[in-house]
């Protein structure tokens, strides 16, 4: 197949979460199975210079008076394309203006026009959360009536359902679609207009039927069918025997994972201890549970023999508490506020419990990171953590992690207690399970199989 992927962020170039890690992913494994891939993306003045130097001019176009390019950065097997407007996208910064829907509807019309202009014809165009949701719009109002258009398919995949992208119907007025009295919401166009819908697990495909998940979307959410396809990781980047950042190890020489452990203890400033380290590497914000780790953690803190360390950055409140606990508890807690890709792999790799208590989580990739390194996950059982971290039962010896259904403090605890009691006193069923982890597929190969199952299904429509 040929496909097309659009969207707002694709690493290396941009990123700022998951999409892009999707986006840097996927497509190669698509190209891998034999699939002719393209990219397209929005050229920001964000990217890295040693990338912007090597883009190639390829076309050009006029829309509403303005001029927009498309450039090429050289790749033998995956064309990369940016869409070039200076006023638009090169702004110090990506998002948070108050004019996104231009940006974004404008992007979404002129990677069509762009298709034709280069004389790219895919069987898929594959789009991506709200700033690509009005493709699957435009390609069945305006250009319905083009030949050049009629094969292409569309699949929207829906990485976060929190983000819209609501707006004034002005953006599409101004390209000259008249849609009638209402606001604009570019992922309910998505919805609605493309042929086939996905989401990044199939737990959270089910989750966003209800009202708690769906964010007002439930009325569309319920009426199409929605396939879920647990995203993966990149398993040679993360991969504790060849990860530059980390002691290598593997499941035959967990010592290793122990010298992690001593090596993070030292660069932090913790005692050198055997007690259980505790681990969370993520935004510190509402969503990801961070309200019932606050309410917990000086319990934790005074009562268990544990060390915690937490690293991220987001909302105040949370950052000068954790600063404030540091202080308190010199010898058991550390915060890193900020991000620091090097340092999360030597916690993923050094940590024995990783906690994820997040309210909602479409996919989640740090469980899958930590359980590759080895760490057990402690989880609230909701989205792509349900689908990935399977409660440990004491009698029948299966799963491999701990998790909790309810969002409740209290509950959260109850299961790092029982975790840590596995820990203390149970070392040779903790070592099974830090193997049965370390053995998982988290690959993105089994996904792209499936997308590959979602494309064909999209060509049928």
């Amino acid at each position: 197949m040929k496909i097309v992927y659009l969207a707002s962020e694709v690493a290396p170039f941009f990123k700022t979460g998951g999409l892009a890690d999707v986006m840097g992913a996927l497509p190669k494994k698509m190209q891998e199975l034999g699939h002719e891939v393209s990219i397209i993306m929005p050229k920001y003045d964000k990217i890295p210079v040693k990338y912007l130097e090597k883009l190639e001019w390829v076309a050009r176009l006029e829309s509403h008076g303005d001029i927009f390019n498309l450039v090429r950065y050289p790749d033998d097997k995956i064309n990369y394309y940016f869409i070039e407007n200076k006023a638009l996208y090169e702004r110090g910064h990506v998002y948070g203006d108050n004019d996104e829907d231009i940006q974004y509807a404008m992007f979404s019309e002129l990677a069509l026009r762009f298709l034709k202009e280069i004389n790219l014809q895919p069987d898929i165009l594959h789009c991506n959360d709200w700033q690509t949701g009005p493709v699957p719009y435009f390609l069945n109002v305006r250009y319905n009536n083009d030949p050049f258009y009629w094969d292409m398919r569309t699949v929207y995949s829906i990485h976060n359902l929190m983000y819209q992208g609501r707006f004034s119907k002005y953006s599409f007025e101004r390209m000259g679609y008249d849609i009638g009295g209402y606001d604009l919401n570019f992922m309910e166009i998505g919805i609605g207009y493309a042929d086939v819908v996905n989401t990044v697990s199939p737990t959270y495909a089910e989750e966003i039927k209800y009202p708690y998940f769906a964010e007002g979307l439930e009325w569309i959410t319920n009426t199409k069918k929605i396939y879920g396809i647990l995203n993966g990781i990149d398993v040679d980047e993360f991969d504790p025997e060849k990860n530059p950042d980390i002691i290598p190890f593997n499941k035959d020489s967990l010592d290793k994972k122990k010298e992690n452990k001593y090596r993070l203890q030292e660069k932090l400033g913790l005692p050198k201890s055997d007690v259980a380290l505790i681990s969370l590497v993520t935004r510190l914000v509402e969503g990801k549970g961070l309200d019932l780790v606050s309410a917990v953690l000086e319990n934790l803190l005074q009562y268990d023999a544990v060390q915690v360390v937490i690293l991220g950055s987001g909302d105040r409140f949370y950052e000068d508490y954790y600063n404030y606990l540091t202080n308190k508890y010199p010898d058991k807690f550390k915060v890193y506020l900020g991000y620091n890709p090097h340092l999360a792999n030597e916690i993923y790799a050094g940590s024995d419990i990783f906690l994820m208590p997040s309210r909602y989580e479409p996919c989640g990739l740090s469980q899958m990171i930590a359980m590759r390194f080895g760490t057990i996950p402690v989880v609230r059982e909701t989205g792509g953590l349900k689908d990935t971290v399977h409660p440990y039962n004491i009698f029948t010896n299966e799963g491999n992690g701990f998790s909790f259904t309810n969002f409740n403090a209290d509950d959260m605890l109850y299961t790092i207690k029982v975790a840590e009691g596995i820990y203390y006193d149970r070392p040779e069923v903790w070592k099974d399970l830090i193997r049965r982890n370390m053995e998982a597929d988290f690959s993105w190969d089994k996904a792209a199989r499936e997308y590959v199952k979602l494309y064909e299904e999209a060509k049928t429509h």
